[in-house]
């Protein structure tokens, strides 16, 4: 690729990608915040909630004022309870929204156990994309 090449965008593509819902939910840590960010800016004034883990202060993103951060420390983000816990913690409206929820494998099911078992929501409005788990490779 050189200075003047003519390069081409497309839309994004898959599954894990913004759609009509009552409102937004965005839940994750910092692998997530990053794919959030564009998502959370594309929905304009749509009404959004989200929950993000980070280590620390320097890991924060701006992904606008209804994001809640919680920080972790230096325990590691694999199987977090406490982003569970913080999703179950928020005030929702009655009513489904779509979620996004991504990361470490084994804490994006338990979010995704908490919003369609304790919570009601339809399995199909809870998106999920594991980026990583301990020990295993292969997950984008």
């Amino acid at each position: 690729m050189a200075v003047g090449d003519e390069v081409t965008f497309n839309k994004p593509e898959g599954a894990f990608v913004v759609q009509e819902g009552a409102y937004h939910l965005f839940v994750g840590e910092e692998t997530a915040a990053v794919a959030f960010g564009p998502m959370i800016r594309g929905l304009g004034d749509a009404s959004v909630f989200g929950v993000v883990e980070v280590a620390g202060k320097d890991d924060l993103l701006e992904l606008g004022d209804a994001v809640r951060w919680i920080f972790r420390g230096e325990r590691s983000a694999a199987e977090s309870g406490e982003l569970v816990e913080a999703v179950r913690g928020l005030s929702l409206p009655a009513e489904a929204g779509v979620a996004y929820v991504a990361g470490e494998a084994k804490t994006i099911q338990m979010v995704r156990d908490h919003l369609v078992r304790e919570r009601g929501w339809p399995r199909r409005a809870v998106l999920t994309k594991p980026f990583w788990t301990p020990g295993r490779v292969g997950l984008e």
